[in-house]
């Protein structure tokens, strides 16, 4: 694969993911605001988030919202369920990169940079699944 059908495929690969993503959010706050909440939360509590001011501390984060129900809170159109998938997408989008990378620098022998690769690969995953254990994120 020469250089510009890799770059190619890498800018493709980033603007699919942020216009993917960007639909994504746009969907679950549409489906919010005409569904009048979502989840069993009403629109005052999503908009009170992070203030403290909502009911009793309200405040929705990635443990009312798992990562094993995306599937089922977007096949019922539940607009909190798209907005976590948005993310999930925006977030995978780099880390999708960096994989296309690894692919490619092994297809070319190229040992220094699939080294460094995987190092980004773990820096990440152990950022997204090991910090926040310890750091209650």
């Amino acid at each position: 694969m020469s250089k510009y059908e890799f770059n190619d495929i890498l800018s493709t690969v980033l603007r699919l993911g942020v216009v993917v993503s960007i639909i994504l959010l746009a969907t679950g706050v549409t489906l919010i605001f005409v569904m009048h909440g979502a989840d069993g939360y009403s629109i005052d509590q999503i908009a009170s988030y992070g203030s403290g001011s909502g009911i009793s501390g309200f405040s929705i984060n990635s443990s009312s919202l798992p990562l094993t129900g995306i599937l089922n809170g977007v096949v019922h159109l539940n607009g909190l369920y798209f907005i976590s998938l948005g993310l999930w997408v925006l977030i995978f989008t780099p880390i999708s990169i960096v994989l296309i990378a690894l692919a490619e620098f092994a297809y070319l022998k190229n040992r220094l940079y699939v080294v460094l690769s995987v190092i980004v690969l773990f820096d990440l995953f152990f950022a997204m699944l090991v910090v926040p254990v310890f750091f209650h994120v």
